[in-house]
């Protein structure tokens, strides 16, 4: 009787934060689908998840919209959330991300000094961009592998692509090459330890459990600094946003 009361309340703690809601609400986002309901009802409809829920929710249209909303529309976003009890926190963190993504990515006029900029900013701007905008891409929808994957499977397959050729090689076992023509071992890697200097997720780890596991005799470990859920992510998001 007390495994039937645990079983029923699973289906109700899901059924009482409108989680199907916000399944269909994510996904029609992420694949720029007409949505049916405003997000502004959503945020403030008492009943429809935890603030937790409607922070996750807005993040991920903030993240993936293609031009940020207005300062009117924001500011009534902002309303709604901090009546339906939410912290701004993280939202003022992925606000300062993203004009910092965007700052890499518009290139600047050195004409007049004559000099290129190297880029590393702007590289390392782009890349982690990427990171985010896909991961949140493919919460909900897996067709595709994350950016960590395909990284992956360039350097085990030794594919030739612009996302990894300039990646450091080290083998001890070949003989040292020029700067510009460095020797490389032909046969695919069979084992590879993949390492996240940073948050890592969930999400990452079974793609590459994914990608690995109709390979044969491929061994994939993933590691990372710290293994985030998504209360513990945003909790981080708004330790960010408070400095």
């Amino acid at each position: 009787m007390g495994g039937m009361f645990k079983l029923t309340s699973c289906f109700v703690f899901p059924q009482s934060r409108k989680l199907d809601v916000y399944f269909e609400f994510e996904e029609k986002l992420m694949s720029k689908s007409t949505l049916d309901k405003s997000l502004l009802d959503i945020i403030s409809d008492p009943d429809a998840g935890t603030p937790e829920d409607k922070m996750r929710l807005f993040l991920i249209f903030y993240i993936t919209a293609q031009q940020a909303p207005s300062e009117s529309d924001l500011e009534q976003y902002k309303k709604a959330l901090l009546d339906a009890g939410c912290d701004l926190s993280p939202l003022n963190y992925i606000k300062q991300w993203k004009a910092f993504t965007k700052m890499a990515t518009t290139p600047a006029n050195y004409s007049n000094s004559g000099v290129k900029p190297m880029g590393l900013f702007s590289r390392v701007m782009n890349t982690g961009s990427q990171f985010v905008m896909e991961g949140v891409k493919n919460l909900v929808l897996k067709q595709h592998n994350l950016p960590v994957t395909r990284i992956l499977d360039n350097l085990m397959e030794m594919k030739s692509h612009p996302e990894t050729d300039d990646y450091r090689y080290f083998d001890p076992k070949m003989l040292r090459g020029s700067e510009s023509s460095i020797p490389r071992n032909k046969n695919p890697f069979q084992e590879a330890i993949v390492f996240v200097v940073g948050g890592g997720n969930y999400i990452e780890y079974q793609n590459l459990v994914d990608y690995a596991k109709p390979k044969q005799g491929k061994k994939v470990v993933y590691g990372c600094s710290e293994l985030f859920n998504a209360t513990q992510f945003i909790k981080q998001l708004s330790q960010l946003g408070q400095k």
